[in-house]
């Protein structure tokens, strides 16, 4: 399973919404302080921890969004689940609105999430 792109809104440090690609290659992530390092890694380690317990969303969007759209954040994943170059992508959500990984019998964030641990 290769991540293809993260697509972020109202998480943490990212306001709006930011869509990283990273297309399946290593990723160097660096930057400043207070530059969004740390909110993209708890992104994803929140995207897959939600696929086995319940992550309140609302608690971790961006402070600076307006009250009307408080309860849009968002993290969205495109994985490309095999190593073959003819592999489908699959975009999986986790949402302040409920968490969604696709379908009901798709395992495939759940199984990452007990694999890294």
């Amino acid at each position: 399973m290769k991540i293809q792109s993260v697509e972020i809104t109202n998480y943490k440090a990212f306001f709006g919404t930011h869509k990283l690609k990273f297309g399946g290659k290593n990723v160097f992530i660096y930057g400043e302080n207070g530059s969004g390092k740390s909110s993209l890694y708890y992104a994803l380690k929140d995207f897959f921890q939600s696929s086995a317990e319940e992550i309140n969303f609302t608690a971790l969007e961006n402070i600076f969004i307006e009250e009307s759209d408080q309860g849009s954040g968002k993290i969205k994943v495109t994985l490309k689940p095999n190593s073959e170059k003819t592999g489908i992508q699959k975009e999986y959500h986790a949402a302040a609105s409920g968490h969604y990984h696709g379908e009901d019998s798709d395992t495939l964030i759940r199984d990452a999430n007990l694999k890294a641990f």
